[in-house]
């Protein structure tokens, strides 16, 4: 399948679009996992130290692990794990599912100093009487360093933070899992809103950018599509264009500039050539029939007549060529009046009766079809069309002339059967001296320009003929032309 240029460069744009924003949002999720991270470290460490600063019995280890499970955003106390090893030989402190998870002392830690919340609360020392309180010795070298490690714990990622008290040690670790999850949770919602935007900005720029750059190239399609002998003076302005394009139009320009020399020193050959071939023609197809007529002898009688039968021809062809080139150079000179082409078909059928067997030629006329048109052209033109029906019809081939009016235009149809036709000879049935005879040889009499000379005149007239699509060995044209106005 054959797509458009600007659809393919649509697509190209869109995708590299959509490949650079699949990045940014890769990078941005990695980005984003690492600030998470980040965050849940500094957390894991303040809350590591307020648990290794302020006092707690066991029995309040559950409800301290709720409030950690709020503070750390977790799900649950499960995605949780605490301990606290105090200095002075006492008992620790653990949640209940610590039993299972790694030795701290196997896990591979890395120093990070927490940043300071608040000043440390004061801690009573173990030998206090209750509800005394003295303040912890300060640290020598600022606060107390906490240190971070990561391990696997049924199944998942665990990130744990150590913190080093005067009076204790406190371990605080939470599942991944969890911090993971809020953080999908909250890109999914933006990318929600934000992709959907993205990718209907992405497509109208992409369609945007794809219309900027096919507007100088739809220009030149246009223009190359308008180009005809007719039209080959037409330039286009490169003023305002990109220097590629500038280029481009600069190239199309010289080549039009090319053609329109060559073309217009081509034409002016054929109607000079034409022109002075047309006057010693005519005097030499008057001496040879002076000759004839003064001549006695019956063979050079013969002789003379088949000369003034070629040098017809050849004043024919003359007279073709020089209609054709005045065609090329829009100078075909048009003496329009109202025609009555019925009329003029009719006479052309009954003349063409005279050469057809009866029932061989078909003629379905509709009447009062009228044309403005040079008369002595069109009568040329529909001669052209029913003599090469006549001509290239096989022996008891049938012949079908039907005319009507048709979508504000009369359609002249003509059919003949003939030998079958391929399909190459068929797309040059209207280049000029082309004839189906390989050999150009006299079995079938014409020039070869009949059929170009019809298309000219057709559309010197506003109208065409064209070769109807029809099986090998039938040959179908259809000529259209204006209705004329009343």
């Amino acid at each position: 399948m054959t797509i458009s240029f600007r659809t393919r460069l649509f697509v190209v744009s869109a995708l590299i679009v959509a490949g650079v924003l699949s990045a940014v949002v890769a990078l941005g999720w990695a980005s984003l996992r690492d600030a998470q991270l980040e965050t849940l470290d500094e957390r894991l460490c303040n809350e590591a130290r307020r648990v290794g600063t302020q006092p707690f019995l066991g029995e309040e280890l559950a409800r301290l692990e709720s409030d950690l499970a709020i503070k750390l955003r977790l799900g649950s106390t499960a995605q949780l794990l605490v301990r606290y090893e105090p200095r002075d030989g006492g008992p620790a402190f653990q949640s209940a599912g610590w039993a299972d998870a790694p030795t701290l002392s196997s896990l591979t830690w890395a120093a990070r100093r927490a940043p300071l919340l608040a000043e440390p609360p004061p801690r009573p020392p173990p030998d206090a009487p209750p509800g005394a309180r003295r303040l912890a010795p300060p640290p020598a070298h600022g606060p107390p360093p906490c240190a971070l490690a990561s391990f696997e714990h049924h199944g998942g990622h665990w990130r744990a933070a150590r913190f080093e008290a005067p009076f204790g040690r406190s371990t605080v670790a939470a599942d991944l899992a969890s911090a993971e999850s809020a953080l999908q949770g909250a890109v999914g919602r933006t990318l929600a809103t934000v992709v959907p935007l993205a990718l209907v900005l992405t497509a109208l720029g992409a369609w945007l950018l794809a219309s900027l750059t096919m507007r100088p190239v739809n220009r030149l399609r246009v223009a190359m599509g308008e180009v005809s002998q007719r039209a080959l003076d037409q330039r286009l302005s490169s003023a305002g264009e990109d220097r590629e394009f500038k280029e481009l139009i600069d190239a199309y320009n010289t080549m039009l500039a090319r053609l329109e020399a060559s073309f217009g020193q081509a034409s002016r050959f054929s109607a000079d050539a034409a022109h002075e071939l047309k006057t010693p023609l005519t005097i030499l197809q008057g001496r040879i029939e002076q000759a004839l007529a003064r001549s006695e002898h019956g063979a050079i009688q013969d002789e003379l007549t088949q000369m003034l039968d070629e040098v017809g021809r050849l004043a024919l062809i003359t007279r073709k060529l020089l209609l054709l080139s005045q065609a090329d150079a829009g100078r075909l000179d048009l003496q329009r009046a109202r025609v009555d082409i019925s009329q003029l078909l009719e006479d052309l059928v009954t003349d063409a009766r005279m050469m057809v067997a009866d029932g061989q030629l078909q003629a379905h006329i509709a009447p009062d079809l009228a044309v403005q048109a040079d008369a002595v052209l069109l009568r040329q033109l529909l001669n052209n069309l029913m003599a090469n029906a006549v001509r290239h019809r096989r022996p008891g081939g049938h012949i079908r002339v039907r005319a009507r009016t048709h979508a504000g235009a009369i359609e002249i149809h003509f059919a003949n059967q003939t030998e079958p036709i391929e399909a190459a000879q068929r797309a040059r049935f209207f280049e000029r001296f082309y004839r189906g005879d390989a050999s150009h040889g006299r079995r079938v009499d014409g020039s070869g320009l009949g059929l170009s000379l019809a298309l000219e005149i057709a559309r010197a007239h506003g109208g065409d003929l064209r070769l109807e699509p029809s099986p090998s060995d039938e040959v179908r044209l259809r000529l259209s032309l204006p209705v004329a106005g009343k």
